[in-house]
């Protein structure tokens, strides 16, 4: 475990802990186990299935019985909400010891500090609203649910930036900000639930458990939709690679060399993705580039090369139909064009160019340079960048470069070695031919 990752546990967990003291000792006068115990089962229901995103971020559907909690009357607080969130946050992975202790006591913790950010909140705002104002209890609401909304997501995408070693925009971009819509909408949804367990009675607060299921299954779908898209995406990139074995691996390394330097280059993270996955299938294209150009074993004459320079179109006449990855056409499209309006398969030059594009083509002839191809040996990372220097402002964007140089100068030369894919260990389809060769009755089972 990582310095800060300690240091993270020691606050977070040392404080709730210290709060959970201090509004335990001593305990209140008066004090209703009933209903305390009523809000810790309808958490409890709520938290047991939590929904994991992308990132490393857990969804749970608590938003609404937590708020609840803070705004019923009849509840000893804060003693009673931050015991609720202790006790009603605990999930079936908790039980099953599926997670470390200290990861327990973590996510226990967050909910504390959580529930008491939003009971502050109520507390500091209470005088400022009169009985009967509607304006005034819809502000209440807004600044209590940004109360627990801010501290819980912050803690939570800030632990698992640490734990995962990203950025802590990247975190948010790829879970919390889709889902934000859904899990702010549980902020009213608990003070309805506090008014009618008053008003009415407590029992009459557990249909709120069906927009509860039905939120959760919205969040599990958006998460199983989301692997679906990359899972897509991946097994596009792969299928290159099952048809040219000498560059097997190619457009994960582009991938990650662009995204790396387009976080270097301060761009969105929604950029950044975008980018991420036009690396992965900058050369999707080349399916349609015939089999005895694509894998020849020396340099392409001529007339190969007018055949070759026709893969960014293929490529974006292969992305354009699906409305997902429309997005990447212009980046796929115009990812040989130089700078200086040389390259194809348009001409554009400059600005012209999408800064996507541009950063693909240096992470593109980087990782080329510094990986071994059949007709010829790598040159290594100093000559590459030389390379780079050497051809800015004709081939590449100069301000590119730049990031790319700063980015290795942090990170040394080994920042894009290791791959997070799992390894391909199928064959490519000029290995399969040749296998078939060898094997008549194998091919006449097949062909049948």
């Amino acid at each position: 475990m990582k310095l800060a990752e300690r240091l993270m546990l020691v606050v977070v967990i040392g404080g709730a802990a210290a709060l959970l003291i201090r509004v335990s000792v001593p305990l209140p006068a008066e004090l209703d186990l009933g209903r305390l115990a009523f809000w810790t089962a309808l958490t409890l229901v709520a938290s047991f299935l939590p929904v994991k995103l992308p990132g490393g971020v857990g969804v749970f559907m608590n938003t609404a019985p937590l708020i609840a909690a803070v705004f019923d009357p009849m509840l000893t607080n804060p003693f009673a909400l931050c015991w609720i969130a202790f006790l009603g946050t605990f999930e079936l992975r908790d039980f099953r010891r599926q997670i470390p202790w200290y990861g327990t006591l973590f996510n226990r913790a967050t909910f504390v500090l959580s529930n008491f950010a939003a009971w502050t909140a109520l507390t500091v705002t209470q005088p400022w609203v009169d009985p009967g104002d509607a304006w005034g209890t819809f502000a209440q609401i807004v600044i209590v649910g940004f109360a627990f909304a801010v501290t819980n997501n912050i803690v939570a995408v800030l632990a698992a930036s640490v734990r995962q070693h990203l950025p802590f925009a990247r975190v948010w971009s790829i879970s919390s900000r889709n889902v934000a819509p859904g899990l702010l909408g549980q902020i009213p949804m608990g003070w309805l639930m506090a008014q009618i367990a008053v008003g009415v009675a407590y029992w009459a607060t557990l249909p709120f458990l069906v927009p509860l299921i039905l939120a959760r299954y919205t969040f599990t779908k958006y998460a199983e939709t989301r692997d679906l898209f990359f899972g897509t995406v991946s097994a596009l990139s792969q299928a290159i690679d099952a048809k040219d074995g000498f560059t097997r691996g190619h457009a994960d390394r582009v991938s990650r060399i662009a995204g790396a330097i387009a976080r270097e280059m301060n761009l969105s993270e929604n950029q950044i993705e975008q980018i991420e996955l036009a690396g992965m299938l900058h050369d999707i294209g080349k399916i349609g580039v015939e089999d005895r150009i694509l894998m020849k074993p020396s340099r392409l004459d001529e007339d190969e090369r007018d055949l070759m320079r026709r893969h960014p179109m293929y490529g974006a006449s292969i992305l354009e139909p699906s409305s997902a990855l429309r997005p990447l056409v212009p980046i796929v499209l115009h990812h040989h064009e130089n700078f200086d309006g040389t390259g194809y398969p348009e001409g554009l030059k400059g600005e012209q160019i999408p800064i996507g594009a541009r950063i693909i083509i240096v992470a593109d002839a980087y990782e080329a340079m510094t990986s071994d191809r059949i007709y010829r040996k790598a040159i290594g990372h100093e000559r590459a960048l030389e390379q780079l220097e050497r051809h800015k402002g004709a081939q590449f964007d100069p301000r590119v470069v730049r990031s790319l140089e700063h980015l290795l100068a942090k990170r040394g030369p080994d920042a894009f070695e290791v791959s997070e894919l799992p390894p391909i260990n199928y064959e490519t389809l000029a290995e399969l031919r040749q296998r078939l060769a060898r094997e008549p009755r194998l091919r006449d089972l097949n062909a049948s």
